[in-house]
């Protein structure tokens, strides 16, 4: 009797252990990643961690998470949004175009279009029951028509009396562009918005649960709507980070962002499904894919690859991350 409970006892043990190791490995599996990826390139190449690879990555990483992390709003709805590398292509041009004339107003001004562009996917995905999918696919060849007519197809460069409006992006500011700390200094408001307010709130009950939410009293519609209007924001932000960046309009410079920002969002540990996810996990996640892109480039691996990789990525984060019985996207 002694040795049978003695048995038991081992085997519950051994469960809790296995249970413990399998949540552990779950919840840490983006930091896991991160990790590995870092470290291979930095076998490969040593010079990969040093302080100038470094801060370039930190500046190629701005731009795509501001777009990840609006994006990572309408993922934890359950949604998806395919429309930001447009929008932010979009937002570029216009931000070339007319900065030297406008000024900084162009600033709000662009901020306006991106939550606008967020706030008509979101009404027409719930308003008109029209799947997410197709709204902003529909929404990305819009916007990219937009950028490419406005730009007559090819980039065009600030003029140079009209530099000194966008060379203080560029300008260090504790060793990091001044980019960097919007980049972040945004990040930090979208983490006060998805931890602290109502809205943040609803919009993970939507995603974990959108007939229950309904039931509780949650206004499911204005909930999507507003995640939707975040990944607007984010996308302005970072067409307009581009132009600043690059002093010029660049109009298919978001054409392989989406592809990138969905696949940070996916490597942070964000269900595609809905429901679960962080936008600090999210800043993880756009580390790792500026990793792996800075590190293909110093290994000389050929641009046509880095789709092929990032697909592949993206389908490994959303096997790792899934979960049993989710619902498609499309459905959603």
């Amino acid at each position: 009797m002694a040795a049978q409970t003695q048995t038991q006892t081992q085997t519950n043990m051994g469960s809790k252990m296995k249970l413990f190791v399998k949540d552990a490995v779950s919840r840490y599996t983006y930091i896991l990643c991160a990790v590995s990826v870092v470290g291979a390139f930095y076998v490969l190449n040593p010079r990969f961690l040093s302080m100038y690879s470094v801060q370039n990555m930190l500046v190629e990483a701005a731009p795509l998470l501001l777009m990840a992390a609006g994006i990572s709003f309408v993922l934890f709805t359950g949604c998806i949004d395919l429309s930001t590398g447009a929008v932010a292509s979009c937002v570029c041009v216009l931000t070339g175009t007319y900065v030297a004339r406008v000024g900084h107003g162009i600033i709000p001004l662009m901020i306006l279009l991106g939550v606008a562009a967020g706030f008509a996917n979101g009404c027409i995905v719930t308003k008109l029951k029209v799947p997410s999918f197709i709204v902003t696919l529909c929404a990305q060849s819009v916007w990219k028509c937009v950028a490419l007519v406005q730009s007559g197809g090819g980039s065009k460069n600030i003029p140079i009396a009209s530099r000194s409006l966008v060379l203080w992006a560029s300008k260090p500011f504790l060793h990091f562009p001044a980019i960097c700390w919007i980049a972040l200094a945004v990040l930090m408001i979208f983490f006060f918005i998805q931890q602290k307010s109502v809205v943040g709130k609803n919009i993970f009950a939507v995603g974990a649960n959108e007939r229950a939410a309904r039931m509780a009293g949650v206004d499911t519609a204005k909930a999507k709507i507003y995640a939707f209007v975040y990944s607007g924001l984010g996308s302005a932000l970072a067409g307009m980070i581009y132009a600043y960046k690059l002093k010029s309009s660049v109009p298919n410079i978001g054409d392989p962002l989406n592809l990138m920002a969905i696949s940070a969002v996916a490597l942070g540990g964000t269900l595609m499904s809905g429901g679960k996810g962080s936008v600090f996990r999210t800043l993880v996640g756009v580390l790792t894919v500026t990793a792996i892109s800075s590190g293909m480039n110093m290994a000389g691996v050929d641009a046509f690859w880095k789709d092929i990789v990032y697909g592949v990525v993206l389908i490994g984060a959303i096997a790792v991350n899934s979960e049993k019985g989710v619902r498609d996207l499309v459905v959603r």
